[in-house]
């Protein structure tokens, strides 16, 4: 039975088939939507009335209008169910001034929940569509100051002043987002609670001028960067199509945020490598066939490169394979296969791996793949496609293969490429990374590498690059697909041999973020420390700052962060709800090992209770009241995690049932033992029990009020064999005569 189904069996429902807009209300909010485009879009909001502060937070401007360029969602009907939940169904986007459409069916849930939102948008294709503009939906952010957001670490929060600058701000993989203002206007506190598919916009603008939104974007677009001709990058989404997104919104302080983690395992911050290219030596500078199999080898780079491996024991490395690296000292000795003399795909050069590199070469290349070799273990191979020239006239020029616009020939040039390397006799299924020559790529040459399953890509330096008027240091994560698959891109955010160092806070500030840190390399000018050792001692440097700076922190695969954003994106979150000391998440797919999910806790509380679908899950609680909690392993289907929590610091508890008023207090956490007091018992000896959540008790102890009924005690945690019980929230109980108080005390030793 479909969600609409069951809730039309459960609760009283009307359905609007007018152009009238509905209201949803509750003792905080009031809601107005439209089911037809009213100055906003159709199935938005037209009013968010807060009672509280008498101020209406849409006023008539977008709050939760979708839109691809001139395409906005058609007028469609409004399904109520109760005082509380509305859903929104039209059949496609239109462009009013055209009347052209995209085929794309739209449904927007809107629940209200005390304070706040649940907002759900479904998107399906009915017909294969390419999106030429971003889809995405929009939220008016005109009356706040600043933005903030985060992620799962507590070192670096980014804070944006809304109208101090006129620029589009990018955010990639941050789950919170707070709006504040000096005004009068209430904190809005937003979770994006899936990294993968939270790419936040925040478009700000200067006192003046118009309105300012915070957009998240469900498909992304943008130019082709550098030299690259042709089309923008953008998504062609196939015919059956269909997403889901969350968002939860709340005003107020009371909010406590729960998400996925932007990182697997448990990992706050992950970095990973990306080196160029195998052969590691260039034609010019000797044997072009050497290698090495352990850090003492012959062949200087291999040996060095394993020597990292061996230095560092969690490091990981992608190793690009050039099947025909046409480069500058041999691009004089390109030659054509007889047939193909007009197809550039098909000219080669010397340095063919799989024509002519020796057997022992490429025993060695398998060896890797297999992980045959102690380290090899660590080291993926990746792709770096032909490497230079878009054709054959151009091969004496500073090009690269896939600048251009070329559909045809580009995907040629991949079926020639893959077929090189399975002539290597490697796995073609394994080679599932890639970074484009020069970092630049067309489109055409995007949709190739799709074409050919490849599942991550490194979408680019961006140094230089501005965003939101200042200079772009963040992760940018990339999100493109076609009927043939979907890739995922991020940027390199710090380069290791150039001979003016690129300075260190590019990835310190990425990972002082919380975020993906994509590092690279040339090794042969990076690993030659007998004639240039600067840049060799800088990449030991930098993964042992990584390592021991930042807690929390992990080496991965590029592959191991494509599919780890890929496992999350097939995850929906479908309700976020609070109450008391508890919360409680609904989501729904499967999770692989890795997935861990992340609540930020009040100030002085500590997790009591972690339950998924019922069974209780190992957490960790980290520093800021962060629990970090295993999802791991979860099948498809619909899931819920349960948290409760209690509050630490000083608990006081008074009991006047008998006609005396008592009262008990003691210091949360408590480590080896508990410092209790009391006040108002009788003069006479108290017995002191500490339970357990069974109620089993597991400790006591009597003590003597003085004859004002007070007292003061210590309470070792130890039992009668001077074991200590596991760490968690008891509970402390004081009697003496006929009264009796208890308060909860939580143990950590």
């Amino acid at each position: 039975m479909s969600l609409i189904m069951l809730l039309a069996v459960v609760y009283s429902f009307h359905v609007s088939t007018d152009s009238s807009p509905d209201t949803l209300e509750n003792s905080s909010l009031r809601a107005v939507i439209t089911p037809v485009t009213a100055g906003v879009r159709a199935g938005s909001l037209l009013e968010l009335y807060d009672f509280e502060t008498g101020i209406d937070l849409a006023d008539g401007r977008q709050f939760g209008g979708i839109q691809c360029g001139p395409y906005i969602p058609m007028n469609g009907e409004i399904v109520c169910y109760g005082d509380t939940m509305a859903v929104f169904t039209c059949p496609g986007l239109i462009d009013y001034s055209t009347s052209d459409e995209l085929p794309i069916a739209v449904t927007i849930t809107w629940t209200l929940v005390e304070r706040g939102l649940e907002i759900g948008v479904t998107l399906e294709a009915t017909g294969s569509t390419e999106l030429w503009e971003p889809l995405e939906i929009d939220f008016i952010a005109t009356d706040y100051q600043t933005a903030q957001f985060r992620n799962q670490t507590i070192q670096d929060d980014y804070c944006i002043d809304i109208h101090g600058s006129d620029y589009l701000f990018r955010i990639s993989g941050d789950q919170v987002a707070t709006l504040n203002s000096p005004d009068s206007f209430p904190t809005a506190n937003w979770i994006f609670p899936n990294p993968s598919k939270g790419i936040l916009v925040l478009n700000t603008t200067p006192p003046s001028g118009p309105d300012s939104y915070l957009t998240m974007r469900f498909f992304d677009v943008e130019p082709p960067r550098e030299n690259c001709m042709g089309p923008d990058l953008h998504s062609i989404v196939p015919a059956g199509d269909c997403s889901e997104y969350y968002m939860r919104f709340s005003l107020g302080e009371d909010v406590i945020p729960v998400y996925f983690s932007a990182h697997p395992d448990g990992y706050e911050r992950t970095a990973t490598w990306i080196m160029d290219e195998i052969p590691f030596i260039h034609p010019d500078q000797g044997d072009l066939w050497g290698y090495s199999t352990t850090s003492g080898g012959d062949e200087m780079v291999t040996a060095q490169m394993i020597q990292l491996l061996e230095e560092h024991p969690g490091l990981k490395m992608n190793w690009l394979i050039l099947p025909d690296g046409i480069l500058t000292p041999n691009r004089d000795s390109v030659w054509f296969e007889p047939g193909w003399e007009e197809s550039w795909s098909h000219w080669h050069c010397t340095w063919r791996i799989s024509t002519l590199a020796p057997s022992d070469y490429l025993e060695w290349l398998l060896n890797i793949q297999n992980d045959v070799y102690p380290w090899a273990d660590r080291v993926n191979l990746g792709c770096h496609g032909y490497h230079h020239t878009p054709n054959a006239d151009s091969s004496f020029g500073e090009y690269h293969e896939f600048i251009t616009y070329e559909p045809e020939e580009h995907m040629e040039r991949f079926m020639m490429t893959m077929s090189d390397i399975n002539d290597m006799g490697l796995d073609t299924a394994m080679i599932r990374s890639i970074r484009y020559a020069g970092h630049r790529t067309s489109l055409s040459g995007l949709y190739a590498t799709i074409a050919h399953n490849f599942e991550y890509y490194c979408n680019g330096i961006r140094w230089w690059e501005w965003m939101g008027g200042e200079p772009f240091r963040d992760l940018y994560i990339s999100k493109y697909q076609t009927p043939e698959g979907r890739i995922w891109g991020t940027n390199t955010v710090w380069w290791g041999d150039y001979v003016s160092q690129q300075p260190y806070d590019y990835l310190s500030t990425v990972l002082d973020r919380g975020k993906h840190c994509l590092l690279g390399a040339h090794p042969i000018n990076m690993l030659a420390p007998e004639a240039w050792p600067e840049p060799y001692n800088r990449i030991d440097s930098v993964c042992t700052s990584l390592e021991t700076d930042y807690p929390h922190f992990g080496w991965l695969f590029p592959i191991e962060y494509g599919e780890f954003l890929e496992d999350c994106y097939n995850i929906t979150v479908t309700s976020i709800r609070w109450m008391g000391n508890g919360l409680v998440m609904n989501f729904s797919g499967s999770t692989p090992s890795s997935q861990t999910i992340v609540a930020e806790l009040p100030s002085e509380a500590i997790a009591e209770e972690v339950l998924i679908d019922g069974s209780p899950t190992s957490w960790e609680t980290r520093p800021g009241g962060r629990l970090f909690i295993t999802a791991s392993g979860l099948g498809q289907g619909d899931h819920e995690l349960i948290v409760n929590w209690q509050i630490t610091g000083i608990y006081e508890e008074e009991n006047s049932d008998s006609g005396i008023s008592a009262v008990l207090s003691v210091s949360n956490p408590s480590g080896m033992s508990i410092t209790v007091s009391g006040s108002g018992f009788p003069a006479v000896p108290c017995i002191t029990s500490i339970y357990d959540l069974s109620g089993r008790e597991i400790l006591r102890k009597q003590v003597s009020s003085d004859a004002n009924g007070s007292f003061t005690a210590v309470i070792d945690w130890a039992t009668g064999d001077r074991t200590y019980p596991p760490n968690g929230v008891y509970f402390l109980t004081a009697q003496s005569a006929d009264v009796r108080v208890s308060v909860p005390v939580v143990h950590l030793q």
